[in-house]
């Protein structure tokens, strides 16, 4: 299929009969699991190989594919089947969690980097549980966060449904013994890996292992996603990161001919480069109004206000209305953002009176006084509903 050209930063909203929900929802489809959410209709999950592998490239938009379609990821290119979009917020917490879980973020409840849990007092960055204010890892037998938030992970499904089938979860080194990764493991291996190289070739060695056996094969890869962040999307190191990852997977398929596999190639979420950041605290009129500092995303804020300075709140808000979507709690909650299903008993504590989406290239964050601003901010960033951060690609090859 063609690649659809991308207006510069036009306003999308996330499809969930055709994002990434759906994408995992197919995928457990495949192993006669049965599913909360319709599978993609772009997809024939039935004629899946013997083995699946899913690979997710971490901040791999289809602005990304659409810009280097020619070299950098031709070979992505070439296997491109479709647009899907993420979840919203389109940001990895969220978007790992919906992948891991076959869930909306309306129903695992994760729906930022960082949230502050009332239980602890605390803004607590989800995934990795740091202390958002020290960035210092939090013990997870007393900040058991990973059990307030998600739902079962496929891994568990699909084992339940038949304990023949070998599962692998290969994801980057420095995660692999974290407690987020161990928990939405469940009966899989973990497998690390530390380069582009080693990546492919884990993925290789676990499809080869006891070739007779079903298999499933999640992984995970930072990049491009953290270069991005860095360096911008338009950077050499993303450009030369996309020509290796192309390549080696491109090698991997060859390696892996006859092998009866099927590989699904997308991403959690895109990014586009941040022109200006806004700080909350540097906004006395905002600032004063507001209870909570804004949380859990630059692109994505929820603001908890005083109920005596609401209108006050309304007055300072109206300047950021150029470059966000302002709503009310109950005009987002009518927007079903978050998707559907039944809804997370964490979802009210996390919405607060106001939410500002970023919808143009630029972000709205905090700064914790005993910290400062960061010296230097990402320039890079996503959560926002532009459809660079929103739309990702949809990549099929059989072996």
């Amino acid at each position: 299929m063609k690649i659809p050209s991308m207006n510069e930063n036009p306003v999308t909203f996330p499809d969930y009969q055709n994002c990434i929900v759906n994408l995992t929802s197919s995928i457990l489809a495949s192993f006669n699991v049965n599913i909360d959410h319709p599978p993609l209709k772009q997809l024939d999950y039935k004629n899946f190989g013997q083995n699946v592998v899913l690979i997710i490239l971490d901040g791999f938009g289809i602005n990304l594919l659409k810009k280097y379609k020619t070299d950098a990821t031709s070979f992505f290119a070439e296997h491109y089947k479709d647009q899907i979009t993420s979840v919203f917020p389109p940001t990895t917490a969220a978007a790992i969690t919906s992948f891991i879980t076959a869930k909306t973020p309306y129903e695992h409840g994760s729906v930022g980097w960082t949230m502050f849990f009332k239980e602890y007092a605390k803004y607590i960055d989800f995934l990795p549980i740091w202390d958002s204010t020290t960035t210092t890892t939090l013990d997870n037998e007393k900040f058991k966060v990973h059990e307030i938030l998600g739902d079962n992970n496929i891994f568990d499904m699909i084992h339940k449904q038949d304990p023949k089938i070998d599962l692998f979860n290969i994801t980057i080194k420095s995660i692999a013994e974290s407690a987020n990764v161990i928990k939405s493991s469940g009966p899989a291996k973990i497998v690390p890996h530390e380069s582009s190289k080693e990546f492919c070739e884990r993925i290789e060695e676990a499809v080869k292992n006891d070739p007779e056996n079903r298999k499933f094969i999640y992984a995970y890869s930072s990049d491009p996603d953290h270069l991005e962040h860095i360096h911008g999307i338009n950077s050499d190191q993303v450009k030369s990161f996309l020509a290796e990852i192309n390549s080696e997977i491109q090698n991997l398929t060859e390696r892996l001919q006859g092998t009866d596999t099927t590989i699904l190639i997308t991403a959690d979420h895109g990014l586009l480069d941040i022109n200006k950041y806004y700080y909350t605290n540097e906004d006395k009129e905002l600032f004063d109004s507001m209870i909570l500092p804004g949380f859990p995303e630059p692109r994505f804020i929820s603001f908890f206000v005083k109920s005596n300075k609401i209108e006050q709140f309304k007055r300072a808000s109206r300047k950021y209305e150029e470059d966000f979507l302002i709503m009310t709690r109950k005009e987002f909650w009518q927007k079903n953002l978050f998707g559907s299903g039944k809804p997370h008993r964490k979802l009210d504590d996390f919405i607060g009176d106001f939410v500002f989406i970023a919808k143009t290239d630029k972000a709205i964050k905090p700064i914790y006084e005993q910290n400062g601003k960061w010296k230097t901010e990402f320039k890079a960033h996503h959560a926002g509903i532009t459809a660079a951060e929103m739309l990702v690609p949809l990549i099929e090859i059989n072996t």
